[in-house]
């Protein structure tokens, strides 16, 4: 993606990028580009501005492959026992924001995704992010996520106790 951005130089110096676009056979815009993207690769370099991360790939559009937090099409009881323990995990770390988790949790898919996503966020933060804003995101996330919790719990009398893999979930 691109975007256009308007520039003002004065005349000695339009006329000099004028004089160096022609000598490369270049548009003048696509030089002060080039111009302008040196000196923010430099200002990185010296640590005057932070990088710029891409946004991770998480899966091929094309290769027919769902995300991560999503259960493989056709099913998968490996990622069923990974994710499985991987929301249990979440829960030891966050017993609190995820205290309300109604039991048999897993028949319902949006609580489902929802949690996959949370683990497979956590999971990456650990392994991966080193900027703390990232660390704030999934904070509020999951403390918004831990009062939607309370809200649709309501008079729910059982919550989900961790522990091991439900047959109904395994697919045993």
């Amino acid at each position: 993606m691109s975007q256009r951005v308007q520039v003002v130089l004065s005349d000695p110096i339009a006329l000099q990028l004028r004089e160096l676009a022609a000598r490369g056979d270049t548009p003048h815009s696509t030089l002060a580009a080039q111009f302008v993207a040196s000196e923010i690769a430099r200002a990185i370099k010296n640590g005057h501005v932070r990088p710029l991360r891409s946004a991770p790939v998480l899966a091929d559009a094309n290769s027919g492959e769902r995300p991560p937090w999503l259960e493989p099409y056709g099913g998968d009881p490996e990622w069923r026992q990974q994710m499985w323990g991987a929301i249990v995990a979440l829960r030891g770390r966050y017993p609190h924001h995820l205290d309300a988790l109604k039991d048999k949790w897993w028949t319902d898919e949006s609580t489902l995704e929802t949690l996959s996503a949370l683990a497979i966020w956590r999971a990456e933060l650990d392994e991966t992010r080193q900027d703390p804003r990232d660390e704030l995101a999934f904070q509020t996330q999951l403390n918004d996520y831990a009062q939607l919790l309370r809200q649709k719990s309501g008079g729910v009398t059982k919550t989900w106790k961790p522990g091991a893999t439900p047959p109904e979930w395994a697919g045993d």
